[in-house]
């Protein structure tokens, strides 16, 4: 099966964390970070060598976002819990939108279902819903096909 480009994200479905992310590091990075380490608390240090285990957080940060990066990040954060969002809505909602695209482009639901191996139920309940899709997208740098 051939891997179809990620739909784009609108920047108004992100949490307001990862609009902050994006906001400190740019998308392509902010996604990075949120593909590697979302759904979980990472504790931010408060400098790049404060302690041994700031110190090795810190340079997890640097390995995902760069240390200019994770700089910006820690001047922000520094100190604090960072629960990095897993956008888990935002990438629904990219989908659904992708659907009503295909939809609008002459595919059959059956087409749909099998692109995007889902029920045709399911797409039928997607292409019922309203489109609320408003908004800048986000750059699709980087990895954005993982999402």
């Amino acid at each position: 099966m051939v891997r179809r480009p990620a739909p784009p994200i609108l920047e108004a479905d992100l949490p307001a964390t990862a609009r902050d992310l994006v906001r400190l590091v740019g998308w392509a990075k902010a996604e990075a970070l949120i593909r590697e380490l979302g759904g979980i608390p990472f504790p931010v240090p408060k400098g790049a060598a404060n302690n041994p285990a700031g110190a090795a957080r810190f340079e997890r940060l640097a390995e995902i976002v760069g240390v200019r990066g994770a700089e910006r990040i820690v001047a922000e954060y520094g100190g604090d819990i960072l629960n990095i969002p897993n956008c888990k809505t935002a990438i629904a909602r990219a989908k659904m939108r992708a659907m009503r695209a295909r939809c609008d482009a002459g595919a059959t639901l059956e087409d749909i279902a099998l692109e995007f191996e889902v029920t045709t139920r399911w797409v039928s309940m997607v292409l019922k819903r309203p489109d609320d899709s408003s908004g800048p997208v986000l750059e699709m740098g980087g990895q954005m096909g993982l999402f």
